[in-house]
């Protein structure tokens, strides 16, 4: 397999309709909102746990997973008397994959154990990983070639709103009716993330090519697949992957991206019916940098250049770009 040579930039839309994009817990499980400027928001550590959870819904079978080197490494696992792994667990657990852990100085054992994990778990090859080993041993640390911003956010304000719903039981044992449930939506919100995939530290986790089109799908496809009782509702709209000379990015791509011809407040935008994308700076940025782009579509994201209406492949090829459908 080829590793990285290129550096990346990924643009990647997608829209949240009657559902809590990311809930934070210690609010009450209230959607992630910035108080100051309104709009959502979304953790790097969320969209991580959907392509990690796309990856193990793929591939079920551990063994087969860990034989393709799909396996993951940050999952819930379990120690032999039932209890959740620590990290020093988990790495224990990769230490049967050694051919031979005897007789290994300290820094020789840490060098094999991550040289095995890296060829095993993809999700270590994108976002690396710190793992502790236990006492006395120093911890595997390795910076991630793929990172994506620390808040991902809506590109409007949203509002989100408490919904009351009778619960499927009694809320005491004395109760002759069903307590009632509470849980916090945004009834719309088109978040835009944005990651780098940084071509040295490729090196250092030996992500490859093949690593690079498995996280594309996961994000695309992850993110259409979350169907638990908060996540319903997600909607894939447009995935942009932009390639560059090494050290070169346009940088910025969400704030390049703005929505124009809004039919009604922010906070009442329902659908893709409601707004058009602007996409001209995004375009003149790419065109600055010579980028290849590589991408990927839902065609109800209707996108405006100058004068110009349509999707954004198609403005994309009219402005000059190099583009490739993913």
């Amino acid at each position: 397999m080829s590793g990285l040579t290129k550096r990346y930039e990924i643009l990647f839309l997608y829209e949240c309709k009657d559902c809590n994009p990311n809930g934070d817990p210690l609010d009450e499980n209230r959607p992630r909102t910035d108080p100051e400027t309104g709009e959502a928001t979304v953790t790097d550590v969320r969209i991580k746990r959907t392509v990690r959870d796309y990856f193990l819904a793929q591939e079920p079978d551990v063994d087969k997973r860990l034989a393709n080197g799909m396996e993951v490494l940050i999952r819930d696992t379990e120690k032999s008397d039932g209890y959740l792994s620590e990290g020093k667990d988990r790495a224990k657990q990769f230490e049967q994959l050694l051919k031979s852990a005897k007789g290994k100085k300290k820094g020789e054992k840490r060098e094999a154990l991550q040289e095995v994990i890296l060829s095993h778990c993809i999700d270590a090859r994108l976002f690396g990983t710190a793992l502790p080993l236990g006492k006395d041993e120093a911890s595997i640390q390795l910076t991630g070639p793929v990172q994506f911003s620390a808040f991902n956010r809506s590109l409007h304000q949203v509002a989100p709103v408490m919904v009351q719903q009778t619960a499927a039981f009694a809320g005491n044992k004395t109760a002759n009716q069903k307590s009632f449930a509470e849980r916090w939506l945004l009834p719309y919100a088109l978040i835009a993330s944005y990651g780098v995939v940084n071509e040295v530290a490729a090196q250092t986790t030996k992500m490859t090519e093949a690593d690079l089109q498995h996280l594309l799908q996961g994000l695309w496809w992850g993110t259409a697949a979350l169907n638990t009782h908060s996540k319903m509702g997600h909607d894939p709209l447009l995935l942009v992957l932009a390639e560059y000379a090494p050290g070169q990015r346009a940088g910025k791509l969400p704030r390049r991206v703005k929505m124009v011809e809004k039919k009604v407040a922010d906070t009442a935008l329902r659908s893709t019916d409601d707004y058009l994308l602007d996409v001209s700076q995004l375009l003149e940025a790419f065109k600055d940098c010579e980028a290849h782009l590589s991408i990927k579509q839902d065609k109800l994201l209707q996108c405006q250049s100058g004068e110009l209406k349509a999707d954004f492949i198609s403005l994309a090829e009219q402005s000059g770009l190099s583009v490739n459908k993913l």
